[in-house]
C-alpha cells in the first residue's frame, strides 16, 4: 500500500482503504500551502474551468441543482465525452470515472443531466474537489466561506470560461449555453467542435493559458511563494526537454526560492516522512496482532516493533533539529507529535494507538483490536517505508491524477505534492501536459 500527501481517493475505493492522518490532518495541510499557497490540489486548466462553468451555470439555473451538483455533473459529461474521443483506453490522468461511464454508455443510457446527477453515475472525488482552495486563492471566484456552494464566479473566472469554451464561429454552438439547455433537460447535439470543447484532455488554448498564468501571480497572502515555484518547477523542464534539471537534494536550494520557503518545505516534508515512520510501527503491531491477537507491553517488544520505535524515533529528532520551521500552528502539532516518539515504549506506543484511535486500544497492559478489527485491512511491514509520504492509498495509480514515481523522482524526497501538481501545471501552460503524460504511459 503507497501512500501520499493529501491525495484524493480514485474511483473504486476498496473496503480494505484506511486513513491515516494520526491526528496531523490539519498540520499537513498547513505545510501544503505554505509550499505552495493558494494551489490546492489544482494541476491543470480545464479542471479549473470546467468547475467555472459548473457553478455559472448552477447560478443561473439554481432550480437544477447545487452547485456541487450540477459541477459535478458537467465533470461527468465531459469525461464520458473524453472517453470516448479515446475508444474508452485509459491512461490519460485528466480523466475520471471510466468504470462507471463505461458501464452506462455499455447499456446505451442517454447522457442526461438528471442521470450524471446521481451519486452513482461518477466518482465520489471528482476533479472538481481539489479546485476548492485554488479558485479563490487565485481569485477566479468571490467566496462568502470555504465551501464549494458559496463561491459565485467573478471576471477573472468568467474570463478562464470564455477562453476555455466561449470560442464561437460558423457552425458551432456556444458551450456554455449549450450546457445551460443540457441543465434544463432538453435535447442535445453533440457537435464534434462541442466535443473538442468539452473533452477534459484538448488543448485549453492560448489564451486560457495567459488567463491562467496571470491568476498563478494574482495577489494574496504569499503570493510570492507561488510565482517562485512556478518559477523554480518550470526550469526543471526547460527547452521542452521533461525532468532535464532535476532538483532531488535539500540541502542544495534553488535559486527561485527564499530560504525561509526552503525550511517550511523541508520541514513538511520530514513530518510526513515521521508520520511514515510511526504508521510502520502501527503495521508491525498489527502483525503481530494477527499472529498473536494481541501486543503484550509488560514483555520486551518484539524485534519489528523495536525497531520501527527506533526509525520513528530518528525521524522525530531529525523533524526537532529542525527548529519549528513551517506556520506556527503545524509546527507545534508537530512537535508535540514528535516528542511523543521520545517517551518511553510503552509511553509513545499507547500515544500512537490513541492517535489512531479506529481499529486498535490500549487496554490494561497490551494492545488489542477494536469492534473494527478486520483482518483484510491489516497494514503491511511496508506501510511506513516506500516514498514516505503520507496517508491514502491509490488502488488505480495515476488513472486519476494520482502522483506517479517518475514525478517525484526529480524532487526533493517527500516534498509536498502541491510541487507536483504546479509542476503539470507549469507543462499546462507551456502546451505540453499531454505529451507529458503520454510519456509518463510509455515508461
Amino acid at each position: 500500500m503507497k501512500v501520499y500527501w493529501g491525495m484524493l481517493a480514485p474511483e473504486n475505493v476498496k473496503p480494505s482503504r484506511r486513513r491515516l492522518t494520526l491526528g496531523l490532518g490539519r498540520a499537513v495541510m498547513l505545510y501544503n500551502e505554505a509550499a505552495v499557497p493558494g494551489l490546492g490540489g489544482l494541476w491543470f486548466i480545464r479542471q479549473a474551468a470546467l468547475a467555472l462553468i459548473g457553478i455559472q451555470v448552477a447560478e443561473e439555473f439554481p432550480s437544477a441543482g447545487s452547485k456541487i451538483e450540477v459541477a459535478n455533473a458537467i465533470e461527468a459529461l465531459a469525461c464520458w465525452v473524453g472517453y470516448q474521443e479515446r475508444d474508452w483506453s485509459r491512461g490519460d490522468w485528466r480523466l475520471r470515472g471510466p468504470l462507471k461511464l463505461k458501464s452506462l454508455d455499455d447499456r446505451k443510457l442517454e447522457r442526461t443531466f438528471r442521470r450524471l446527477k446521481s451519486p452513482s453515475s461518477y466518482v465520489t472525488q471528482p476533479m472538481r474537489m481539489g479546485c476548492v482552495e485554488a479558485l479563490p486563492g487565485m481569485g477566479f471566484v468571490d467566496a462568502n466561506g470555504s465551501r464549494f456552494n458559496s463561491f459565485s464566479v467573478n471576471a477573472r473566472g468568467h474570463e478562464l470560461i470564455e477562453a476555455v469554451f466561449g470560442e464561437k464561429g460558423q457552425g458551432r454552438r456556444y458551450v456554455p449555453a449549450y450546457l445551460r439547455d443540457w441543465v434544463r433537460g432538453e435535447p442535445d447535439n453533440f457537435t464534434t467542435s462541442l466535443r473538442q470543447k468539452l473533452n477534459p484532455t484538448s488543448d485549453a488554448g492560448q489564451n486560457a493559458r495567459k488567463v491562467m498564468r496571470e491568476a498563478l501571480a494574482f495577489p494574496g497572502p504569499d503570493a510570492e511563494r507561488r510565482r517562485n515555484a512556478l518559477a523554480w518547477v518550470e526550469r526543471i523542464d526547460a527547452g521542452g526537454k521533461f525532468g532535464v534539471n532535476p532538483h532531488t537534494h535539500w540541502t542544495n536550494r534553488p535559486e527561485e526560492i527564499d530560504d525561509h520557503h526552503w525550511k517550511d518545505m523541508r520541514a513538511g516534508a520530514v513530518l510526513v516522512q515521521t508520520r511514515s515512520a510511526a504508521i510502520g510501527v502501527l503495521a508491525h503491531i498489527e502483525q503481530e496482532i494477527v499472529v498473536h491477537s494481541r501486543l503484550n507491553l509488560t514483555r520486551p517488544l518484539p524485534e519489528g516493533v523495536s525497531a520501527s520505535l527506533r526509525l520513528w524515533r530518528k525521524e522525530a529528532q531529525g523533524f526537532l533539529a529542525l527548529d519549528g520551521h513551517g506556520p506556527s500552528e503545524a509546527a507545534a502539532a508537530a512537535r508535540e507529535f514528535c516528542n511523543e516518539s521520545l517517551q518511553s515504549d510503552v509511553q509513545a506506543i499507547t500515544k500512537l494507538v490513541n492517535r489512531e484511535n479506529h481499529t486498535l486500544r490500549v487496554t490494561g497492559n497490551a494492545v488489542v483490536p477494536t469492534a473494527a478489527w478486520r483482518t483484510d485491512a491489516v497494514l503491511t511491514v511496508d506501510d511506513g517505508e516506500g516514498n514516505a509520504s503520507g496517508i491514502d492509498t491509490a488502488a488505480e495509480g495515476a488513472e486519476d491524477g494520482a502522483l506517479v514515481p517518475a514525478e517525484r523522482d526529480v524532487l526533493p524526497l517527500a516534498i509536498s505534492p502541491r510541487l507536483v501538481y504546479l509542476r503539470r501545471l507549469a507543462l499546462d501552460l507551456n502546451g505540453q501536459l499531454g505529451m507529458f503524460i503520454e510519456a509518463q504511459g510509455r515508461n
